[in-house]
């Protein structure tokens, strides 16, 4: 399984991801459940979302990544992904950025996903990729559903990165792993199942 974890308001939002590019679970958890749920379902890839912003609280935000990521990499044996070691596939954990993957796949001016506009806007793009999500799965919480999108898009970034379909953007941190999008024409997306 493939795991991609958002964090709202200290809830870690985790999304699962089987190799067929269907959802197959969306989790919540306070910090103690989410490393409860990684030592017990041991996914292969995990990806977070680490956008270095320059809001205070954002800056809040990605300073419970940092620590999570390398208590991730302490605790558990997860590898970070680095230029050298893109063939490594097991155990490994990696940033990326889901507004950059947002930004390939909607064309018009991408609206806030803590709007109904802006949760439709991804709602309605999220299966162009071939992502199959069934929307029973989403939150009944608006406040939610937007990071749960994200941790989505993170699952599918663990994806993308296990079967070398990515691409990578520099920062002075590192490098972040993005989902290389590939339009998955409608009548694909039916055959698949994939607009559920």
């Amino acid at each position: 399984m493939l795991a991609g974890v958002e964090v709202k308001d200290k809830v870690f939002i985790v999304s699962l991801m089987d190799n067929t590019r269907t959802v197959k679970a969306i989790f919540k958890f306070y910090k103690e459940g989410f490393l409860w749920f990684l030592d017990h379902y041991n996914p292969e890839i995990v990806a977070v979302n680490y956008d270095f912003g320059v809001s205070s609280k954002l800056s809040l935000t990605n300073k419970a990544y940092s620590n999570l990521y390398k208590e991730i990499i302490k605790d558990f044996e997860y590898r970070p992904v680095d230029k050298k070691s893109f063939r490594e596939k097991e155990r490994r954990i990696f940033k990326s950025n889901t507004d950059e993957f947002w930004k390939k796949i909607i064309r018009k001016e991408i609206l806030p996903a803590d709007t109904p506009e802006g949760l439709e806007q991804r709602l309605y793009n999220l299966p162009k990729t071939g992502i199959r999500l069934n929307r029973r799965l989403l939150s009944q919480d608006k406040k939610f559903i937007g990071k749960e999108l994200d941790a989505v898009v993170l699952s599918f970034a663990a994806y993308s990165f296990y079967n070398n379909k990515f691409e990578t953007i520099d920062h002075e941190g590192g490098i972040w792993i993005i989902p290389r999008y590939i339009y998955v024409p409608k009548k694909d997306r039916e055959a698949d199942g994939s607009t559920s």
